[in-house]
């Protein structure tokens, strides 16, 4: 004889094995995501930080490069005030603007080689950090889209951009 309690008992126990297939089910079936490559890389706080060093970096060699200017500026005016030519003002001319150009040349040359330097510590701490977070969240692929055609289509609900920019500045900050 078949029971209202029988009944009761046989559907808890069918919607338990269901629950427990759908959960074993889905615990395999890995995670797909896609990120704008741009908005993460811009919203990553160290990028912040190291733009804001190289910027002042250069800004304190491009002022060393404009003092030296008003200087040539000055020996120029001085040359053209004076009713004979002085040696060795044009003298010091020559070596002031031969200095200014070495200089040039060298702070263009260090700041190349300071935004290559910061752009490579960049990428490779967003590159662990965004590796992390594929690793924790379970996901098999996350697709980088850039606009180069590495993305033909993504359903925006699979957009992660977001969560790996939070998640990326809170590894950044030790939390």
């Amino acid at each position: 004889m078949v029971t209202r309690t029988n009944i009761t008992i046989l559907i808890v126990i069918l919607l338990s094995a269901l629950t427990g297939w759908l959960f074993y089910n889905n615990q395999g079936t890995p995670q797909t995501g896609y990120i704008i490559i741009q908005e993460v890389y811009n919203g990553f706080e160290m990028k912040k930080e190291m733009e804001s060093k190289y910027m002042q970096a250069k800004n304190t060699r491009g002022k060393i490069l404009d003092s030296l200017a008003l200087e040539l500026k000055a020996l120029v005016q001085q040359i053209n005030n004076e009713k004979e030519k002085n040696n060795s003002t044009i003298e010091r001319f020559n070596n002031k603007r031969e200095e200014y150009e070495q200089r040039k040349k060298t702070y263009e040359e260090d700041n190349a080689a300071l935004s290559r330097q910061y752009d490579q510590q960049i990428l490779t701490q967003l590159n662990q950090y965004m590796k992390d977070y594929a690793k924790s969240k379970h996901f098999a692929y996350v697709f980088g889209s850039d606009g180069n055609g590495s993305l033909i289509y993504g359903d925006e609900s699979l957009n992660i951009t977001k969560d790996m920019i939070t998640h990326v500045n809170k590894k950044y900050k030790g939390l």
